[in-house]
């Protein structure tokens, strides 16, 4: 209870939603409620792979918008 107090807890509550709203997209759109390979090492690359291919789509719509407001 005395952690919940302190600042650091409080900062780390407040960046939560947004990782949290990134897992959810993950988990939704792109495949990851099922692990497609066996093991660790093929759900690595799973995982990096769709976060690859998410920050990839973000670029190019941020990279978009930029274009559109210039």
């Amino acid at each position: 209870m005395k952690y919940e107090q302190t600042s650091l807890f409080q900062m780390r509550k407040r960046r939560r939603s947004n990782i949290e709203h990134k897992n959810a997209e993950l988990k939704i759109y792109h495949g990851m409620t099922r692990a497609r390979y066996r093991g660790l090492f093929g759900m690595k690359i799973q995982a990096y792979l769709t976060a690859f291919a998410v920050n990839a789509k973000r670029m190019t719509r941020l990279q978009d918008q930029q274009r559109r407001a210039s």
